[in-house]
């Protein structure tokens, strides 16, 4: 069978690694990865046929010691891949400032697929221009399901709604695997400390873990989705409470989180057990909220909440998705499933792959 699509891939973090590992196995005669970059360098298939990254330059690019310097991907390198049949980029990273990339494959007519919140949530102004259609080459697509509840269909989800007239009165969201998980694991008594060490060690948490626990990735995800309801909200906008307090995540850095957050296992397990108690588990929340007048209202933090609640009752790196509409008024529409993890969140980059090159079903393991 041909293949479908030629992909180059940044960011060969958690997300890309399990990308790497699908897309190279299951998916090689489908899939083809021409080039590979994070912050160490780039990996590209040669200038003749066939143009895919070698098994040894892929290797090499891997095993070089690793850089503060963000990925950068230059012209002609694009050029090469917009003149493929299907050209696509692929960011698995979590960098600032990549919008602009987008904006440069967009025009040549490479599709983009992304797992990163950042340029979907920073500036509005910049935001739209990946929108604009005299900017798109004419035939390219952006597809952006991995921002939002890994491989949970959330944006999609939400775009139907807006697609077919329905109108969103709110959305009640757990939207960080990683603080659901951290919930979890204390209220089963492991330490803060440890649970956060165990969802970096599985993979659940951002590259910088303190984005996590400052609350920052939930504001992004709530800005993304807040957006998608034609809301010019910034992220500053949203009412954001951290998980802890932020004077603890501003003196820690990624190295010494762990050690730096145990001086506060002992307060957070004294509250799970007088929760425990109350019949009630804290849980980390998002709410967007439209008023009669069209306001949107983004609010994300710690709640308490009784046992009883849709989100009390997630388990492990799960997240939930209440969608209250005009027509879903009497009962919200509920997604929930694993929210975080290297290999859900590829599979969601993978499904908008095909999505974005309109292919139909993934062909069964050749023998």
């Amino acid at each position: 069978m041909p293949c479908n699509a030629e992909i180059l891939l940044l960011g060969t973090g958690v997300v890309g690694s399990a990308f790497l590992e699908i897309v190279r196995g299951r998916l090689s005669s489908r899939l083809r990865i021409v080039g590979v970059a994070n912050s160490r360098g780039l990996a590209l298939g040669s200038a003749t046929e066939p143009f895919e990254v070698g098994a040894d330059a892929l290797a090499e690019v891997l095993a070089r010691p690793r850089s503060a310097t963000p990925v950068r991907i230059d012209d002609d390198v694009l050029d090469r891949l917009a003149a493929r049949n299907q050209g696509i980029l692929v960011d698995a990273t979590a960098e600032d400032g990549m919008g602009e990339l987008y904006e440069r494959a967009l025009a040549r007519g490479i599709h983009v697929v992304t797992a990163n919140k950042k340029p979907l949530s920073g500036p509005y102004a910049e935001r739209e221009r990946l929108f604009d259609p005299d900017g798109r080459g004419g035939r390219a697509n952006f597809r952006y399901e991995a921002t939002v509840g890994a491989a949970l269909p959330i944006i999609e989800t939400l775009k139907n709604f807006v697609r077919t007239g329905d109108r969103v009165k709110s959305i009640d969201c757990v939207l960080s695997g990683t603080l659901g998980f951290l919930c979890n694991a204390i209220a089963d008594g492991t330490p803060l400390s440890r649970a956060i060490a165990i969802a970096r060690e599985r993979g659940f948490t951002e590259p910088d873990a303190r984005e996590d626990l400052a609350g920052t990735d939930v504001a992004r995800k709530a800005v993304i989705l807040a957006r998608e309801i034609g809301a010019r909200i910034e992220r500053t906008d949203v009412s954001l409470e951290p998980f802890i307090p932020l004077d603890v995540v501003a003196s820690s850095t990624p190295e010494t989180l762990e050690h730096d957050i145990s001086k506060l296992d002992a307060k957070f397990a004294a509250n799970a057990e007088r929760l425990r108690r109350r019949n009630e588990k804290l849980v980390y929340l998002a709410r967007i909220e439209v008023d009669i007048g069209g306001v949107v209202n983004a609010s994300a933090g710690p709640v308490a909440v009784p046992i009883s609640h849709p989100a009390a009752q997630l388990q492990g790196a799960s997240a939930l998705v209440a969608f209250t509409t005009l027509r879903h008024a009497l009962e919200p529409l509920v997604v929930r499933g694993s929210g975080a993890g290297g290999q859900v969140t590829a599979s969601a980059l993978l499904a908008d792959i095909f999505a974005a090159i309109g292919t139909g079903s993934v062909p069964p393991r050749e023998a």
